[in-house]
């Protein structure tokens, strides 16, 4: 179900050039699935984010102490701050190796560059969708690619978000199905915490639909009665999933 490392990396390098080529062509377009910013205020939250990854490398297995870099305040500079720092963090998580220490940000707190590889995956292919929807170009995430963001998602974020912020409508269990490749979850909310499997199995509301809707749907980028999407069983459950911001 989840890409090798490799793959990660391959994403990782060709969606961050890809984000660059077509959010220099757009930098005043506004970023609907990001109110109040345009592509050029995205370009910045992502140059910061491979800035960060980059500290977060070099720091081995402790947490980094600097903070993420700041985007210029001249927007002349600014694709070339972000094509710095994209390319400072693809060479950082090339040139380790997957099992290498690094610190992350969710429980249980230390793990590896081979994880580091796949969260920079997945943040820059929605990016990259952010940007293309913005210029007016979406293209769908590949499925395999999209299937892992929705494991992803599920696996690795979602328990710590309802732990910190229970959404009281999502009751019962909920399975995502991939209808394009490999990839089924159910996620049962009736125990004090969230439990994901990596499963096919009867539920109380079913999503179905191909992996890269499924994978914009869990990120919060396209509504629930999206064109691609069924629903079976409890509709206000998958509805209730859209409270949830990861």
């Amino acid at each position: 179900m989840t890409l090798d490392t490799g793959s990660h990396l391959s994403a990782l390098t060709a969606d961050s050039e890809a984000f660059a080529r077509l959010a220099e062509e757009h930098l005043d377009r506004p970023v609907e699935s990001c109110p109040g910013w345009t592509v050029a205020d995205l370009v910045g939250h992502l140059g910061g984010v491979y800035s960060w990854v980059e500290l977060v490398v070099q720091a081995g297995g402790s947490r980094p102490e600097g903070h993420r870099d700041a985007p210029p305040e001249e927007r002349a500079d600014l694709m070339t701050w972000f094509q710095d720092w994209r390319d400072r963090a693809v060479d950082a998580l090339t040139t380790r190796a997957p099992q290498d220490p690094a610190w992350m940000f969710v429980a249980p707190h230390s793990t590896n560059i081979g994880w580091w590889r796949r969260r920079q995956a997945m943040e820059t292919a929605i990016h990259l969708h952010d940007v293309q929807t913005a210029a007016g170009q979406p293209t769908a995430v590949a499925p395999e690619l999209a299937a892992d963001g929705v494991d992803e998602a599920l696996t690795v974020f979602l328990p710590g978000y309802l732990q910190r912020q229970p959404v009281a409508g999502l009751q019962g269990t909920l399975h995502l199905h991939c209808t394009d490749t490999d990839g089924e979850w159910v996620v049962d909310f009736t125990g004090p915490l969230p439990e994901v499997r990596r499963e096919h199995a009867k539920s109380d509301t079913a999503l179905r639909g191909p992996a890269a809707d499924l994978f914009l749907w869990v990120w919060n980028r396209i509504p629930t009665d999206s064109p691609g999407l069924d629903v079976l069983g409890r509709r206000e459950v998958a509805e209730a999933m859209a409270e949830v911001r990861l």
